[in-house]
């Protein structure tokens, strides 16, 4: 588990951003770094609201599940 606080810092947005940059150019090149802003404090805005939040399930083939959860 990695705390919410952490994931969506604005030190790990710029990560993510750069790296975004760096190995997803076509996928990133239409978003800013103030969009990617917004995006963080919206999501934490409904964590606050709704509490916790599932954002994605994976179930693979053999059975091994993968929660994302806000």
């Amino acid at each position: 588990r990695i705390p919410n606080g952490l994931v969506f810092s604005r030190f790990s947005l710029r990560i993510a951003a750069s790296a975004g940059r760096k190995y997803a150019s076509d996928a990133m090149s239409g978003i800013s770094p103030q969009a990617m802003n917004a995006l963080a404090q919206e999501l934490k805005r409904i964590q606050k609201k709704h509490g916790s939040w599932e954002l994605v399930e994976v179930i693979s083939a053999d059975g091994e599940i993968v929660r994302v959860i806000l």
